[in-house]
């Protein structure tokens, strides 16, 4: 049962305030350096010493580069439509830590939160008192979501990787079903150089006569997961190759032809789905609905019913935000995450594919782990100007001045803003109702868009 509300001792933001107190590696500017202390150690104790509630959740494991968030989203709401309780457990957030943990689309209450980072605390100090070392800020929360999940009983708890997959604080997790999506060149300080050395880390959430969906790899991460699959007698449920998919015209909301939703035809190896429909634009999109279809189809070959019609319901009423959003349509407005060279060009590519447009203006917040010149040459290749800026304030927030200094040689027209507020503001400024204005680079960027936009009440 959940926590009482009699033992509440805490409110939301002196609930915060503690969680804050532990080290946050997405925000650490020693992310690549912290990799000794990752392990299975604090999270294995911390949850046995709750009563080990992620053995009461029937979860589906999702890994991988990209893709990972929306994926799971179309799991959730998929699951949701066919009748069964849902948790969703993502990272990182864009507004309020909340969306981290939610069931059948409704973020965790903030009274919730609070009773149980107060019923977490005694197990929390005991763990950092073990000779396994302090708990981090993901760890704490990915027990938070465990208990939560148990408690209300939820039937699925849709789970993504933070990081990784061999020692990420999910991996605690027995699941029913796992899924792969596409592995890129990403924290190769942490995880490894080469597709294979990454994907080995990623591969590791693959377990004994566990089925996994596997969307498509470059050839030397294929053959890692095909490796392991075999050697834990895991059915590998591929996904289809993107000529498999038929793109369908797409909704409209004014003369300018904006695109709302798409919609394609999908053959796998067992079914057919044709003219499903979701409101996620890119092509990138279709290979995680693909997935998301592969990871339903490993379900179902464990004996779970989840209709058709539950599919195209579930794709159909998706929301996830920051991927693709628009926001204004004069100019049109899009937000999304990319934050790599694999992420930006897919951006890049969906942004000339599906708009029309006079001038593309990008504003831009990078990590000080991602690959500058790299995502320079690709931005450089399809924007007409860029305005640099700053997500947050915080040492592993590039500096709006180093990206603009670092991409003039590259870019037409680039300057700095030290806030995104500001960025905005000047992209706004400088462009006509014609034109495009892209927010991108860090999710942390987007976030900060969606409050400059006044959306972040949507959050609530």
């Amino acid at each position: 049962m959940p926590p009482a509300q009699g033992m509440l001792k805490l409110d939301y933001k002196a609930a915060l305030a503690y969680i804050d107190e532990f080290i946050d590696y997405e925000r650490s500017p020693d992310f690549s350096r912290q990799t000794r202390l990752y392990n299975l150690n604090r999270i294995s104790l911390l949850l046995a010493q709750l009563g080990n509630p992620h053995e009461r959740l029937r979860v589906v494991h999702i890994a991988g580069s990209k893709g990972k968030g929306s994926t799971a989203a179309l799991i959730a709401s998929v699951l949701t439509r066919a009748g069964y309780k849902t948790g969703l457990f993502t990272s990182p957030h864009l507004i309020t830590p909340r969306e981290r943990c939610r069931i059948d689309g409704q973020l965790i209450s903030e009274t919730d939160v609070a009773l149980y980072i107060e019923k977490l605390k005694p197990a929390i100090s005991s763990v950092c008192d073990s000779e396994f070392g302090r708990v981090s800020f993901f760890e704490i929360y990915t027990a938070l979501a465990f208990c939560y999940f148990a408690d209300e009983a939820t039937d699925f708890a849709v789970v993504e990787v933070g990081l990784g997959g061999r020692l990420d604080a999910t991996n605690a997790v027995k699941p029913v079903a796992t899924v792969i999506t596409p592995i890129g060149l990403e924290h190769t300080a942490i995880l490894g150089e080469t597709y294979a050395e990454i994907a080995a880390e990623k591969a590791e959430i693959i377990k004994a006569n566990c089925p996994v969906a596997v969307a498509p790899q470059h050839p030397e991460a294929q053959a890692v997961f095909e490796n392991v699959a075999a050697a834990r007698n895991a059915p590998i449920i591929s996904v289809g190759a993107v000529s498999n998919y038929e793109t369908l015209p797409i909704g409209a909301v004014s003369n300018r032809d904006i695109p709302v939703a798409q919609c394609f035809n999908l053959k796998t190896e067992s079914d057919t789905y044709p003219q499903l429909c979701m409101p996620l634009l890119g092509q990138y999109q279709l290979v995680n609905a693909g997935t998301a279809i592969a990871a339903i189809e490993c379900l179902k070959q464990r004996g779970y019913k989840i209709p058709k019609a539950s599919i195209y319901a579930g794709f159909k009423r998706v929301q996830w935000y920051g991927r693709m959003q628009i926001t204004r349509t004069e100019p049109i407005v899009l937000l999304d995450g990319a934050h790599s060279q694999v992420s930006m060009q897919a951006l890049c590519s969906a942004i000339r594919e599906s708009f029309r447009y006079e001038r593309l203006i990008f504003i831009v917040s990078l990590m000080q782990d991602k690959s500058l010149t790299a995502i320079g040459e690709i931005v450089s290749k399809t924007a007409d100007s860029v305005i640099a800026t700053q997500a947050f304030d915080n040492p592993r927030v590039m500096p709006a001045e180093t990206i603009r200094d670092a991409w003039r040689g590259m870019c037409e027209k680039v300057i700095a803003c030290p806030t995104a507020e500001k960025a905005i503001a000047t992209a706004l400024a400088s462009a006509s109702r014609t034109d495009l204005i892209c927010i991108t680079g860090s999710l942390y960027l987007v976030g900060e868009a969606l409050k400059v936009f006044k959306l972040d009440g949507e959050f609530e």
